[in-house]
């Protein structure tokens, strides 16, 4: 029994007292006894246990418990407490940077308002994360209240973060296994299975210059490659297994990027209006996915484009006319999509391209005269279409030409003799039309000509003996 005193004995069953001892004891031993408390002999071996024991469950308690009450202490309105229960530690938002930030990014259309009031989009996300989990700290550059403009290191600051941000979307977007099934109506068995081939540096404190697949533009203290943040000039992520849509973020926060070569990856959906914002791109690489819908209609803002590639996905709708206006434009690869209708006439405008490649898709009409003014290409593959009419005339005027594909289609009339002026021609592939009449003497000297397919036509005649002058 336990009294109300402080000084407590502990003694054990069983031990023994002397005879005589208990002879010299005063009444005062028994009004101790009544101040002890009397425990097994096995406690009392194990007393040394119990105590650390005890001592270990109370730090327990302490260091569950504390972290709870200083949060709750400090915390500001609009922030989430952190739920020691919960699967992890979740450090509280700062809102009113967040929300700093958030109002720039609106400011400048980068991303739409409802995505980033929405907690459940990658939007958010990116922005709560560059606020709360960036280990990098990045921040909108201070201004006075006067609201003087930016100048200088400050619109690159901003515009580094505006990046970061989007980055951050992108990966968001293409990562997070809810998100990909959405968008491409799909279900994730294993979080493996959509996982980046490489992503090294990405969600981390360095950098995003120093991020996989993205270079920057050189600074001028730092040279072209260094731990910062700076205008990204490449995003180069081929064939690395990214799964799911591309952000309109990718287009509205890159305005000094040059190649965007995301081709061989499993990205769908449909490509934006917000392309066109990309004014300094000079590559665009998107082939090797399945991408669908048109494209957009005012992608002729492109004007720096050299390099369209789009092929081998599932676009459809007509070329759009605003095409003619990247004047740019070297190689123009379009094939084995759902492309139809006719070939733009404003594809005469594009005086430098080398390469045109528009087969397998399902376009209709004649091939344009207008062609002939391309006169630096050097390869038109149209086959495997359904145009229809003759073969012009005019693409004899097309000296640099070495390749013609016009095969496995509704092409009629006769073989112009004009092919016979292209003196670089050293593929020809007209087979599988509905051409008549008799074979050209001028083909017999091309003396370049390697590859020549005239099969499964309606041509006539006989074979004339210059032809057996050619050498393959």
């Amino acid at each position: 029994r336990l009294s109300s005193q402080s000084n407590v004995n502990i003694s054990p069953f069983g031990v023994d007292r002397d005879d005589d001892d208990d002879d010299i004891e005063n009444n005062n031993y028994y009004q101790q006894q009544r101040h002890r408390i009397i425990l097994p002999t096995c406690c009392l071996d194990n007393l040394k246990f119990i105590c650390a024991l005890s001592l270990l469950a109370v730090a327990l308690v302490a260091i569950i418990v504390a972290p709870s009450v200083l949060v709750n202490r400090n915390n500001t309105e609009g922030e989430v407490p952190w739920n020691p229960w919960a699967g992890g530690k979740e450090t509280p938002l700062d809102m009113a940077r967040f929300d700093r930030i958030k109002d720039r990014i609106l400011e400048h259309r980068i991303s739409h308002a409802s995505v980033l009031e929405d907690p459940s989009s990658p939007q958010y996300k990116a922005l709560a994360w560059l606020v709360r989990d960036d280990e990098r700290h990045v921040d909108l550059p201070q201004i006075d209240d006067e609201g003087s403009k930016m100048t200088g290191n400050n619109v690159d600051d901003e515009i580094a973060l505006f990046q970061r941000y989007a980055l951050a979307v992108f990966w968001f977007q293409t990562t997070d296994a809810e998100f990909v099934e959405e968008s491409l109506g799909m279900t994730v068995e294993n979080p493996r299975d959509i996982a980046w081939n490489n992503a090294d540096g990405w969600m981390t404190s360095k950098g995003l210059c120093l991020w996989y697949g993205v270079t920057c533009h050189p600074h001028q203290s730092y040279g072209v490659k260094y731990d910062g943040d700076f205008h990204v000039a490449m995003l180069n992520l081929t064939s690395n297994n990214i799964h799911g849509v591309l952000p309109g973020e990718l287009f509205t926060a890159f305005l000094k990027m040059t190649v965007l070569d995301l081709h061989q990856n499993e990205l769908a959906g449909t490509l934006g209006r917000e392309l066109a914002n990309m004014v300094e791109l000079e590559d665009l690489f998107l082939n090797g996915n399945s991408f669908k819908g048109q494209l957009p209609d005012n992608i002729g803002a492109l004007r720096s484009l050299q390099n369209l590639n789009v092929h081998d996905n599932e676009f459809d709708g007509p070329i759009p006319v605003s095409i003619g206006e990247l004047e740019n434009l070297r190689e123009l690869g379009m094939f084995n999509n759902q492309f139809s209708g006719r070939i733009p006439l404003s594809i005469g405008n594009l005086k430098n391209l080398i390469a045109l490649y528009l087969e397998s898709n399902q376009l209709t009409g004649n091939i344009p005269p207008v062609i002939s003014q391309l006169t630096a290409l050097e390869d038109i593959r149209l086959r495997n279409n359904m145009l229809n009419g003759p073969i012009p005339t005019e693409i004899g005027e097309l000296k640099e030409l070495r390749t013609l594909y016009l095969d496995t289609n509704k092409l009629s009339g006769a073989i112009p003799t004009e092919l016979g002026t292209l003196y670089k021609l050293d593929d020809l592939q007209i087979y599988d039309n509905g051409l008549k009449g008799t074979l050209p003497l001028e083909l017999a000297f091309l003396s370049g000509l390697t590859t020549l397919y005239l099969d499964a036509n309606g041509l006539t005649g006989s074979l004339p003996e210059e032809y057996g002058e050619m050498h393959a």
